[in-house]
């Protein structure tokens, strides 16, 4: 159903239930007429009464005719606020068939009816205050648009200047995305397919740069679906009709960089020898609940959970630099503590007692590997006396003591020939997980607490495209000047560093 004729029903729902409850009220205080069960109250009021009854209670038909098959559709556990919504929409049906019966069938029970109709509304009002603001809010995104509205000239010319930068597949066709029918297939699908899956509150929970919105879109799309997958050009208008209700980034640069602020802050690395402060389990075990159902189900975590204190560090760096969660460095630092204790119990004696002393020492490693002096080639101790000799070259014969003159001169001779050793395959991811993943991640996106240290995202398609094979390679042999990139020429072979080159092109 369309947003605006879902909020438009639920509203009239609404009037129409307010207005059924008080002429009930009023009808109530008449006196009954000649017959049992019948009221002397004006005819054309209790018509009225009950128009604005079959009223609200078609509308309720209509809008379960519409809701009930969306959850055999519905693909995820449903989140807390999506399950209360459902639990009232059926209670207030049951409430609303016990409250007809009363009043027309079993009449002696009809002073039952007003508590019954008060709990209905009461129901209504709730069920209605969980769903409309979200839809309000997208209603509102989309009027507040520059030039009027989300499908004005003005706000599509944005739209055009900001798809460029979305890093969309180079084939896909920007300049017919910022069409009124492209946007408004875009707001269709966001309508219809994407709350399959999640509520709109979920979506719309922040703004996101429009390479945010790309990302998300595609991470969605690639999750199973019983239905059929949106297709290419679903995904392109989709994302264009979410940058087009964003509004102008330019406008909130400042809010970006204080945002991004924030995020440094909250996974800024700690002195992993300073005191840690105590635990508290209450607290720890509510800032989790919290910050991590904002998102998602807790169901979800427990269905993939990370296995050690470093994977629980990595889940919140991605969560807060990746999926733009904010929260004070103390809410994420008892996140951890309790993740630890919950999942990787074995490790609490020796783990990090809190994020920011995790990442600290993830970058008093970092940074130990990369100024740590060059290991020699060759492992096997060499005399001081000795000299280099090169592979593959005979040693010079020894001068004999006496040189006679009649005696003819020795033949060489011949040295015998060394069967060269088969090439080994070079172990390129190990090459790099030994000497780039401390910095870089394992994943090639970069450890959140070295970004602001100018590790870059090699995942990045931005990034690829700027950087070829030769200039990685480089970068690694030679290092680069004034970061924390070091020369790794005396760590590595020429050929392993093009094979860990090779490997960071392949990054996705």
């Amino acid at each position: 159903m369309e947003i605006a004729a879902s909020v438009t029903l639920g509203l009239l729902f609404l009037i129409s239930g307010f207005a059924s409850l008080f002429l009930m009220f009023k009808l109530w205080g008449w006196p009954d007429g000649h017959q049992p069960g019948m009221s002397k109250a004006p005819l054309h009021l209790v018509r009225l009464h009950d128009i604005f009854k079959v009223v609200f209670t078609a509308l309720y038909v209509v809008m379960m005719i519409v809701m009930v098959p969306r959850l055999w559709n519905y693909q995820v556990e449903l989140p807390p606020r999506s399950a209360v919504h459902v639990s009232l929409g059926f209670l207030l049906g049951v409430l609303l068939i016990v409250e007809l019966t009363f009043y027309r069938v079993f009449r002696h029970l009809q002073d039952w009816v007003p508590p019954l109709a008060t709990a209905v509304l009461g129901c209504a009002v709730l069920l209605l205050g969980l769903s409309v603001p979200s839809a309000l809010r997208e209603f509102g995104l989309a009027r507040g648009q520059v030039g009027g509205g989300v499908y004005s000239v003005e706000n599509r010319a944005r739209v055009a200047r900001l798809l460029p930068l979305a890093e969309m597949p180079a084939d896909a066709p920007l300049a017919d995305l910022t069409t009124v029918e492209a946007l408004r297939h875009g707001r269709e699908i966001l309508a219809t397919k994407c709350v399959v899956c999640h509520d709109l509150k979920t979506v719309l929970v922040q703004p996101r740069a429009p390479a945010g919105w790309w990302r998300t879109v595609e991470r969605m799309a690639d999750k199973p679906t019983f239905d059929d997958p949106l297709t290419e050009r679903e995904l392109y208008d989709v994302t264009a009709y979410l940058i087009a209700i964003t509004g102008d980034l330019q406008r909130s640069a400042r809010q970006q960089r204080e945002q991004r602020l924030k995020q440094q802050q909250a996974i800024a690395p700690v002195d992993p020898a300073a005191p840690a402060p105590a635990y508290d389990a209450a607290a720890a075990q509510k800032a989790f609940e919290t910050r991590c159902s904002e998102c998602h189900e807790l169901a979800e975590v427990d269905k993939k959970p990370p296995t050690s204190a470093r994977e629980v560090k990595e889940v919140i760096e991605r969560m807060v630099a990746d999926n733009g969660m904010t929260a004070p460095a103390g809410e994420l630092d008892l996140c951890y503590a309790f993740m630890v204790r919950k999942y990787a119990p074995n490790e609490v004696a020796t783990a990090p007692a809190t994020l920011g002393a995790a990442v600290g020492a993830e970058v008093q490693a970092a940074v130990a590997v990369a100024s740590a002096p060059p290991a020699p080639s060759d492992s096997k101790p060499v005399p001081s006396d000795s000299k280099p000799t090169p592979a593959d070259v005979p040693p010079p014969a020894a001068e004999p003591d006496v040189v006679l003159d009649d005696a003819p001169p020795a033949a060489p001779a011949a040295p015998a020939a060394k069967p060269k050793p088969a090439a080994k395959a070079i172990d390129a991811r190990g090459l790099y997980v030994k000497h780039c993943a401390a910095c870089h991640d394992v994943s090639g996106k970069g450890k959140p607490g070295l970004k602001s240290k100018g590790i870059p995202d090699m995942t990045d398609k931005n990034w690829q495209k700027k950087h070829g094979k030769a200039s990685v390679a480089r970068a690694i042999k030679a290092g680069i000047p004034g970061t924390m990139m070091k020369a790794f020429a005396a760590k590595m072979k020429p050929e392993e560093i093009d094979a860990v080159a090779a490997f960071v092109k392949k990054m996705r």
